[in-house]
């Protein structure tokens, strides 16, 4: 409720204070720098703030993070875009570019040249004994991306969706029908006649709206149902159908307009969908199951188990996800680091936020009467070499123009460098042998007033032991609201994807292909060949320069962690997780890329072969190996990462873990305030739209802004 934070957590002054509050952030992801960015939005935020941003290792990001590698190639901790239903993320974006400032010419100067929209998501089913294609186009429409505010409520959503199922019963899709279009058309009248009723039936005869849905349902499945068989078309458009009148129904049924989501979020999203009237084809099909595994919604990352998720976060994220701004999705031109992290830091230290880099937290530490933090330990991992009062850390480097976070630390700029580059210490794993080269203590009163902890859930059982000792609702939330590890491959093709042999036939001039529901455990894949001109791939002397990458795809999915990860003192744990991840993605290239790229099999490339697997061949190399490496052997030259640190752990939405949630002003301690995905924010999804949400609530708790009633998302009952 809004009165109790205001009745227990509100302590900043009524009158300006004599000198800025100082606010500590840890944590350097995208909830710290949207805390630090909504903190700084007023001209005179220098007068009431003093932010210093605390951050381990050499970059920002989190789990957004970017760096560069060899070819200055750009190497993600996943697959990373904005669906149009971020409706706070978004407008962020639009305010961030034009507070950034780059003049015409510069590389990414506008929102428009940093995002592109994108309508085309190819999705996967297992029919006939083989993986089928389902291409979904989704309708542009008029709404700006700085319009967030334009989608306000379930009842803005609803709509959408409806009339997103009206689309579907228009003249192009007739022809799949026999007998011509009056089926279709009959079908369309009764829904266009159920999005008119539905404002009105929401508010007042809730009743009429459902028997109207039922109506329409209940004709759709006869004259339907025994036509699907053999008719891939209209299976999919009955499919659709099928699980968006579930999804509305069930939403009026359920009196989510009135009660919120968090009702239902005790009971899986499957059994949710089908007590509602949903079949089972729907449930189990790519359209049910994208929001699943898109969100990582695995027991364990055990992606051979049934997901699990929360009826009420997955109605949330669904029903958002069909009422969008202008595009289904908002894609970056370049990688996520230049397009989102470097912009927000470079605004936000001309601002005059202070960063630490090289400083990990290791824990927070309780005030006698355990009502505040008295302190945070860190440990200082590197020095920097300039020992001038004002020296910072300047962490990126330019490439073709474009600021960017290198691949590992700026050495040169360091007192460790040498040692660090020598020993290859990844200062980012809480598995490294690296000890911290001098202690610091911040302390409450002399480096900060307020505390805001932006780090993610699972480093918190590291770091706040002292806190879950003292409040049981720490140690709920730990234990109900789960996390699970990741893992990401990225490959650069000596081909182009056409001549790979996808089917290009439903693709926008942006080349962009979403891929979603292929095999498990890398479940997701995009074609991110529009980025290769971000990187350097003009290679002098090269020996073979037809080797040069004209393709690039990122794979993503879960990983699972049924076996608990050892203590950190075990500093081989992490070269071994990175093996792991590198036989399961050879694995899954011999057994899944005929479907995927059917001109990339050894068969095709040189019969006779392998008529599934990858041809290893395909994929460039990065050096100028002699001779050159034949085989899986070119498979060493590509990326890929095992997501297994605790600050990387994606946090999942199982039934029943919503209400253990946090809020930003609900930590129990007086000058603690939270902020990350896992944190209650209405959306309470693992994204960068609830991490933008924590971020402004986590500003909010501190300043009153923006209002609640100003992050889209937020119930306000």
């Amino acid at each position: 409720m809004i009165l109790e934070r205001l009745t227990t957590v509100n302590t900043t002054p009524t009158s300006l204070p004599q000198v800025p509050e100082k606010i500590a952030i840890l944590g350097g992801g995208i909830a710290a720098l949207t805390t630090a960015f909504e903190l700084t939005r007023s001209p005179d935020w220098a007068q009431k703030y003093d932010i210093t941003l605390y951050q381990m290792g050499w970059r920002l990001g989190g789990k957004c993070a970017t760096g560069r590698g060899p070819n200055s190639r750009i190497e993600e901790h996943g697959i990373h875009g904005f669906l149009g239903s971020y409706y706070n993320a978004l407008p962020l974006m639009v305010d961030l570019y034009a507070a950034l400032g780059r003049q015409p010419g510069e590389p990414l100067a506008t929102f428009d040249e940093a995002f592109h929209p994108e309508n085309f998501v190819l999705m996967w089913e297992f029919r006939d004994n083989s993986w089928k294609q389902w291409p979904f186009t989704a309708p542009q429409n008029a709404l700006r991306p700085d319009q967030g505010d334009s989608l306000p409520t379930l009842t803005h959503w609803l709509q959408a969706i409806i009339r997103l199922v009206s689309d579907m019963f228009d003249k192009n899709q007739a022809a799949f029908l026999p007998g011509g279009g009056d089926h279709f058309h009959i079908g369309r009248t009764l829904l266009e006649k159920a999005e008119q009723a539905l404002v009105h039936a929401l508010e007042h005869e809730a009743g009429v709206l459902l028997s109207m849905l039922d109506a329409a349902w209940l004709w759709f499945r006869n004259h339907t149902e025994s036509l699907i068989d053999g008719n891939d078309t209209l299976r999919h458009i009955y499919i659709a159908a099928d699980y968006m009148l579930a999804l509305v129904r069930g939403t009026i049924a359920d009196d989510i307009l009135h009660r919120g989501f968090d009702v239902i979020d005790d009971e899986n999203f499957s059994d949710w969908l089908i007590r509602h009237g949903a079949s089972v084809m729907t449930v189990s099909s790519p359209l049910a199951l994208n929001t699943v595994n898109l969100s990582y919604q695995y027991p364990q990352g055990d992606t051979t188990r049934t997901a699990l998720m929360g009826a009420g976060c997955y109605l949330n994220w669904t029903l958002r996800s069909f009422a969008y701004l202008g595009a289904f999705a908002w894609l970056f031109e370049a990688g996520t680091g230049e397009t989102v992290i470097a912009p927000l830091y470079q605004v936000l230290a001309k601002r005059g936020v202070k960063f630490q880099f090289f400083h990990k937290v290791e824990a927070l530490r309780l005030s006698a009467d355990g009502q505040s933090v008295a302190a945070v330990d860190m440990g200082v991992q590197a020095t920097l070499k300039d020992k001038s009062v004002h020296a910072t850390y300047a962490p990126l480097i330019d490439v073709k123009g474009l600021p960017a976070w290198p691949g590992q630390p700026l050495y040169a700029q360091l007192d460790q460098g040498d040692a660090l580059q020598a020993q290859s210490i990844d200062l980012e794993s809480y598995w490294t042998p690296w000890q911290p080269v001098a202690k610091t203590s911040l302390q409450a009163g002399r480096d900060f007033d307020r505390l805001v902890f932006a780090i993610s859930l699972g480093a918190v059982p590291h770091l706040c032991p002292e806190l879950l000792a003292a409040r049981p609702a720490w140690r709920d939330m730990c234990d109900k609201v789960t996390t699970v590890q990741t893992q990401t491959m990225q490959l650069w093709f000596n081909r182009s994807t056409t001549d790979l042999g996808r089917d290009t036939a439903f693709k926008n001039p942006h080349d962009t292909v979403i891929g979603a529901t292929y095999l498990n455990p890398l479940d997701g894949n995009v074609d991110f060949s529009h980025l290769l001109k971000w990187e350097d791939w003009e290679r002098k002397n090269t020996s073979n320069p037809a080797d040069a990458p004209k393709a690039l795809w990122y794979f993503s999915g879960a990983m699972d962690d049924c076996t608990p990860p050892p203590p950190f003192t075990d500093t081989g744990y992490p070269q071994r997780q990175y093996e792991r991840v590198k036989y399961q993605c050879i694995q899954y290239l011999q057994a899944s890329i005929g479907p995927l790229l059917p001109k990339a099999t050894t068969d095709v490339v040189n019969p006779p072969g392998d008529p599934i697997g990858l041809d290893f061949s395909l994929l460039s190399q990065t050096t100028d190996r002699q001779p050159p490496a034949i085989g899986i052997q070119r498979f060493d030259q590509q990326f890929w990462r095992a997501n297994i640190d605790p600050t990387e752990r994606y946090v999942t939405s199982p039934p029943g873990s919503t209400r253990y949630r946090l809020k930003a002003w609900g930590s129990g301690f007086t000058n603690l305030v939270l902020a990350g995905d896992w944190i209650y924010t209405g959306l309470n999804v693992g994204s960068v739209e609830g991490t933008v949400m924590s971020g402004r609530l986590a500003a909010h708790a501190i300043s009153g802004l923006p209002a609640l009633a100003d992050i889209t998302g937020y119930p306000l009952a």
